[in-house]
């Protein structure tokens, strides 16, 4: 598929949805929390906004800054489409606190007060999507982002 169809593609995928598994490991065990999800509007990237309590993903996530995102459409659509986030390091992993430079930028895009914010930026995003083989493409299509 061509990127710019691609890139299309992942923004209006990511704009029907509103939840996320957010996937992440510590010593071995892993964890998978469903969260609501936020993006930047308007924009040409793909970063996504998550509010987060203190708890053991948060804890995780210090020890071990590599996280996988799955996000689906439900079956009972009729549509079998998902897709995969993989974002690694505390680069692409942003904990925002109050005071914290972009937390009040943050604070706008995610609903409701939060004391800490998540920015991911993704560095791969893979989209599942049957119907791109009825355009002639691969059902599976892949981004690198580095």
């Amino acid at each position: 598929m061509p990127k710019n169809e691609l890139l299309m593609e992942i923004r209006d995928f990511l704009q029907r949805r509103k939840i996320l598994v957010l996937c992440t490991c510590l010593n071995n065990i892993p964890r998978a929390t469903p969260m609501d999800f936020y993006m930047e509007k308007g924009e040409t990237n793909f970063n996504l906004y998550v509010g987060l309590a203190l708890g053991r993903k948060v804890k995780n996530i210090e020890e071990n800054p590599n996280v996988s995102i799955g996000i689906y459409t439900p079956m009972d659509t009729g549509k079998i489409q998902g897709m995969q986030i993989t974002a690694t390091g505390k680069q692409r992993l942003i904990f925002l606190r109050e005071g914290d430079k972009g937390f009040d930028t943050a604070q706008k895009i995610v609903r409701g007060k939060r004391n800490l914010i998540m920015k991911i930026i993704p560095e791969k995003i893979e989209l599942l999507d049957y119907d791109f083989v009825k355009k002639g493409y691969s059902r599976f299509q892949v981004l690198d982002l580095e």
